[in-house]
């Protein structure tokens, strides 16, 4: 489940956040900017999705089990999530650029070499960067799973509900961090 939705994620944030880019940019004639742009998802878009299909997969997972069943597994399955997020990350990686670059050479007809130049352009720190953002936002989901899947389980909702709730007080609580957390950074 984590994987279809990291890939789904992925491709869904890559196009449509190029695609607003592409648009927003050829009105200015900024075309070749759009690459730069597109790629710097590595910073910000793949850990996203990261976090966001590990969230979808946690509420899922748990809709399935009996309560007794889910407090005994979830010990096992949060170890897990940790160490799956770092892979789940150079998958989103690559598919938010991949599928953001078709829109910039498909939708505003920048030349492929344009688009090889620019994933050539990536450099170590983007990618650390990306990876240490995604391992943060996979910390915070653990713990959100940690504390509340449980109660989530207990509380006898409908999986689109549970699906509801999660999603709308998890994207909150990122949101929020993530913004304290740009705070702290230099400019």
């Amino acid at each position: 489940m984590y994987a279809l939705g990291v890939v789904a994620f992925a491709a869904l944030a890559g196009a449509i956040t190029t695609a607003q880019l592409v648009f927003g940019l050829r009105q200015s004639g900024a075309r070749e900017y759009v690459l730069h742009v597109a790629l710097s998802a590595l910073r910000s878009l793949a850990p996203a999705v990261t976090g966001s299909a590990l969230l979808v997969a946690f509420v899922v997972w748990a809709d399935r089990l009996p309560l007794a069943e889910l407090q005994a597994e979830l010990p096992r399955l949060l170890r897990r999530a940790l160490l799956v997020s770092l892979p789940g990350y150079l998958v989103a990686a690559v598919v938010t650029i991949g599928a953001g670059l078709l829109v910039c050479c498909l939708g505003l007809g920048i030349s492929w070499h344009a688009a090889r130049l620019a994933v050539w352009s990536v450099t170590p720190s983007d990618v650390v960067a990306g990876a240490l953002s995604a391992l943060g936002d996979a910390g915070l989901i653990v713990f959100l799973a940690w504390r509340y899947l449980a109660r989530l389980q207990a509380g006898g909702a409908s999986l689109p509900m549970k699906l509801v709730l999660a999603w709308t007080f998890g994207t909150g609580l990122r949101m929020t961090i993530g913004l304290l957390v740009s705070l702290l950074l230099p400019a």
